[in-house]
């Protein structure tokens, strides 16, 4: 399915913040026209055929020394925009930085490194990584989120798995933490019904976003019995029908 527009909304804005229609698909915030604080940012992707699907990123804005700075609170946003905070150097009329800003630049980096050496150390076990800078880069993955195109003939799980799976539960299943969990040797896929189920409609509360929406019945078929099957898994291939009837 082809993206007919991509509507991007700010905190419990009723409008739209901007909609694009056409790729790049491309949004650039100013950290300075937001104010401090923790902001959502609401994603609603149109497809064609009417298929829609809703993803939620949460960001903190603050203010140090006339530099804004976002900065990444949950897992990545998985949907086919690219949202930049851009700093006071990058708008269109840039006002001139103070030769006191200049000075104190060096020391606000070097102390920016070592905050985010220490938090990534204390939260190595989880999937969340904060990297505070000037431009912040929120996420990108038209590749990943955008539906995946079926080649010709059968679908192929590998290749679902691959530019839609593999960076969160890692290119053998091994996972990353608590946050994605591991997929090879997991007992819960012995349970086809659930594996269809979490595939489908993904899981509240959690980073894993549904399919059901972008997905075939046969894709998903195949994504699902190559997890099923893959990395000393053993559990058996699941069919087009059986993912037809749990829709």
């Amino acid at each position: 399915m082809d993206i007919v527009r991509v509507e991007v909304y700010l905190d419990d804005a009723g409008e739209p913040l901007v909609v694009v229609t056409e790729p790049p698909f491309n949004v650039r915030l100013d950290p300075a026209k937001l104010g401090e604080g923790e902001h959502v940012l609401t994603v609603v992707t149109h497809y064609q055929g009417g298929a829609v699907d809703h993803h939620e990123y949460v960001f903190d804005v603050s203010f140090s020394n006339s530099v804004f700075a976002g900065h990444i609170s949950q897992a990545p946003l998985r949907a086919p925009i690219e949202v930049e905070l851009v700093d006071e150097v990058e708008r269109d009329n840039p006002k001139t930085p103070s030769p006191t800003l200049y000075a104190l630049l060096p020391l606000a980096l070097f102390l920016l490194v070592v905050l985010v050496s220490w938090y990534i150390a204390v939260r190595a076990e989880s999937a969340t990584v904060d990297q505070p800078t000037t431009v912040q880069k929120i996420a990108r993955s038209v590749a990943a989120a955008a539906p995946t195109a079926k080649a010709a003939g059968a679908a192929d799980g590998a290749a679902l798995y691959a530019a839609n799976c593999a960076s969160c539960h890692g290119a053998s299943g091994e996972g990353m933490g608590s946050v994605f969990p591991a997929l090879a040797g997991n007992a819960r896929l012995a349970d086809a019904g659930y594996v269809i189920e979490i595939v489908l409609n993904g899981k509240p509360g959690t980073a894993m976003p549904a399919f059901g929406g972008r997905f075939s019945d046969e894709e998903v078929a195949a994504l699902v019995s190559y997890v099923r099957t893959s990395w000393g898994n053993a559990f058996g291939e699941v069919s087009a029908a059986e993912v037809a009837a749990a829709r």
